[in-house]
């Protein structure tokens, strides 16, 4: 019975007898000074009588079936408006109370509605007692509305410290809140906090909360442009992050543009402030703005003066991976201003820890785009050389195709023979092509780094990849001199000996001293026509036993072209020189009369024969008739012998000789030799020999076609004159 009594007594029974205006005031009042305890089941009474609200906007409400009701009150509906008045009364009791409720008495007055608690928070931000107007600031922030927007932002210019304060914070929280599908590395730690909190959700209809992130950008961007009335610093960071995301309306879009005019306001009030945020604000997501907006000169200052220095790996990672940006050349310009200071470490100078750029270090620690960022970046970022190729080293061994294909592209012509033996082919090819110097002038051969150069082509023509070697091939064409094979060796050997005739002749003797490259060097005199400059080192090459036979012979056949009496000698020695090919060359350069040299026809070697035979059917005069036809019966024994390459080296001799005037000065013979030549040409004979006389009987064939044409002529032209 005592249990009964208290309970009887209880303030919260005698509150239940007050008349409705009375209880939802005590009620209202309560809620504040009662301990914790007690404070819900009054927060659970509030909202009952709050809730009545929800039925008086029903067509077919009517009063009760159990009262009856006045024809003053049928007419006025004042028990309706009455209710109504008293659930407005209990929801801003509700409202004002808010700091105070538990998040479940939260969660659970969040049902009575999405609007009436849009209306209560509207009403209590225009009361003049501050913590009203708090309370209001605190069910914007715990719900994370974008409808209250607009209190929120109204209450920035509040009176009141505190208010102001916590309205700060609350529309940094409904910024976050729309921002809170970014990822943690993007928005940094705290600013992901305050997204991440968990929040009051209102009931409502999705796209009503789409829409209403067009209230929420306006009230940014109205509190933005006036910062002078507030002073406070959350609407400038908003700004500042909700300005460059994608929009879906066209009111977003020319919301955002009108962010965007702030950046280029110098002598707006709110401009300096933003330049603060923009510089000092730990976000990620900020450094890569600053990179968007280095194009804007009033902001650029601290657009720079926020990519210099980045405080976290994740910072890097954001503005690294839109490192394209820079090849805007107003923005490359702006970013060569930035310089990455360097430090020793054990001796080794490497890059400092804070600065726009991550270190050696730090390059596997970030993902496949922000290597190849970090590659292009470098490029624009004012380094020492040496930083540079030390940092790009690692892009050498990066298992992406693409990013060796990137730092190959940054690389300069001392790093990309590194390249070159890449196992890609592509990068190869493409390195070989950037390190080539085709369209350039080559360095002189006799440089330093024309013999690098010379070293490393030597080099690549070992690669397995073609193209490498045929760039390669076609390098060391143009730096040495001696490849008489390449028109590109003989151009650069033209023009080094009119620009330096002492250092060429000094640079090929050293070639004529060397086994290996002695050959190429004699045709290369040969091709340039200065074989009186190496008279002497070509009588000691032929005079050489230990030199090469082959090189001998060439020797022979370069002195050919000296006239003086050391060179004649010479050449008079060679002709009884044990090699067939000396003697096959002297044969042919020699000066002596057509009778001592048919003397060689019977020379044990077809090519020594063949040469004999052949100059003196060409050189002899008119004049020397029996010498011709001498040197025609020898051919036709050659073609004769039974040796085949004795018949292979006579068909050759008749493919020069059997042709042109010579056909008519060697008279009887000629016949028999074409005959011999035909029978050859349609026999079963050796492949080599019957190809041969194929090519002379097609070659005498045109020979005589030509004759008969213009014997045609001729009598044609003769015929017209003398009518």
């Amino acid at each position: 019975m005592s249990n009964i009594g208290t309970q009887s007594n209880h303030p919260l029974q005698h509150a239940a007898k007050l008349p409705m205006r009375q209880r939802i005031a005590a009620l209202g009042d309560a809620i504040l000074v009662v301990p914790a305890g007690s404070r819900d089941e009054v927060a659970m009474m509030l909202i009952e009588l709050a809730s009545v609200q929800t039925t008086l906007g029903h067509k077919h409400d009517t009063l009760g079936v159990d009262s009856a009701a006045s024809p003053i009150e049928l007419i006025t509906r004042l028990p309706g408006k009455w209710r109504e008045r008293h659930a407005s009364d209990a929801m801003l009791a509700i409202a004002r109370s808010w700091n105070v409720l538990s998040t479940p008495m939260k969660e659970l007055g969040a049902g009575l509605g999405r609007d009436r608690w849009l209306e209560a928070a509207r009403t209590l931000s225009r009361e003049p007692d501050q913590r009203a107007r708090l309370a209001a600031v605190s069910i914007a922030h715990d719900t994370a509305d974008p409808g209250f927007a607009k209190i929120v932002a109204l209450l920035l210019a509040d009176e009141h410290q505190s208010v102001r304060k916590a309205a700060d914070k609350a529309l940094m929280r409904l910024t976050m809140v729309m921002l809170d599908h970014l990822p943690v590395h993007l928005l940094g730690a705290d600013l992901a906090k305050v997204a991440s909190t968990p929040r009051i959700v209102l009931p409502v209809d999705p796209a009503v909360l789409v829409l209403e992130r067009c209230t929420l950008l306006g009230a940014i961007a109205d509190s933005a442009w006036s910062f002078a009335s507030h002073r406070c610093r959350s609407p400038l960071l908003a700004a500042l992050l909700v300005m460059d995301r994608a929009v879906e309306t066209p009111m977003e879009r020319q919301i955002s543009a009108r962010m965007r005019r702030l950046l280029s306001e110098r002598n707006h009030p709110s401009h300096s402030p933003m330049r603060t945020v923009l510089r000092r604000t730990p976000c990620p997501i900020l450094r890569e703005r600053s990179l968007r907006w280095l194009t804007i000169a009033p902001i650029s200052t601290a657009a720079i003066d926020r990519l210099a220095i980045a405080e976290s790996l994740d910072e890097h990672e954001i503005v690294l991976r839109k490192a394209h940006l820079g090849l805007r050349p107003k923005r490359g310009a702006r970013l060569a201003s930035l310089r990455h200071t360097t430090q020793q470490t054990n001796g080794r100078l490497e890059l400092a820890p804070e600065g726009p750029l991550p270190t050696r270090d730090q390059y596997h620690q970030i993902g496949k785009d922000a290597r190849a960022g970090l590659i292009r970046m470098s490029s624009l970022i004012a380094i020492d050389d040496q930083v540079k190729r030390d940092l790009r080293e690692p892009a050498l061994a990066d298992p992406s195709t693409h990013i060796r294909l990137i730092a190959c592209d940054a690389s300069s012509s001392i790093d990309l023979p590194d390249f070159m033996y890449d196992v890609d082919p592509g990068i190869a090819r493409h390195a070989a092509m950037s390190w080539s110097s085709v369209g350039n002038t080559p360095p002189r051969p006799s440089s330093p780094a024309g013999m690098h150069r010379a070293k490393i082509a030597k080099i690549n023509d070992r690669s397995p990849h073609a193209w490498v070697r045929r760039l390669a091939q076609e390098e060391s064409d143009r730096l040495v001199m001696v490849r008489p094979q390449s028109p590109a060796s003989r151009s650069q050997a033209r023009k080094n000996y009119a620009n330096d005739p002492a250092g060429f002749v000094r640079s090929i003797r050293d070639h004529l001293a060397d086994p290996a490259a002695r050959c190429d060097a004699l045709m290369l005199i040969r091709i340039m026509g200065i074989e009186h400059r190496f008279e002497l080192d070509l009588i000691s090459i032929v005079q050489s036993e230990t030199s090469d036979a082959k090189a001998r012979a060439t020797a022979v056949m370069a002195l050919g072209s000296v006239d003086s009496n050391a060179a004649r000698y010479m050449l008079s020695e060679s002709i009884s020189d044990a090699d067939d090919r000396i003697r096959a060359n002297a044969c042919e350069v020699i000066v002596s009369t057509p009778d001592q040299i048919l003397e060689l026809k019977s020379d044990t070697n077809h090519r020594v024969r063949a040469n004999a035979i052949r100059r003196v059917i060409r050189e002899s005069g008119t004049s020397q008739i029996g010498q011709i036809r001498n040197a025609g019966h020898a051919l036709l024994e050659m073609l004769h012998d039974d040796r085949p390459m004795h018949r292979l080296a006579g068909t050759w001799a008749a493919q020069r000789t059997l042709t042109g005037s010579r056909r008519e000065v060697m008279g009887v013979t000629w016949k028999p030799l074409v005959s011999e030549i035909e029978s050859m040409a349609s026999g079963n004979q050796d492949p080599r020999i019957q190809s041969r006389a194929q090519r002379c009987i097609h070659r005498i064939g045109a020979d005589l076609q030509l004759a008969t044409q213009s014997h045609l002529h001729a009598m044609n032209e003769s015929a017209g004159t003398g009518f």
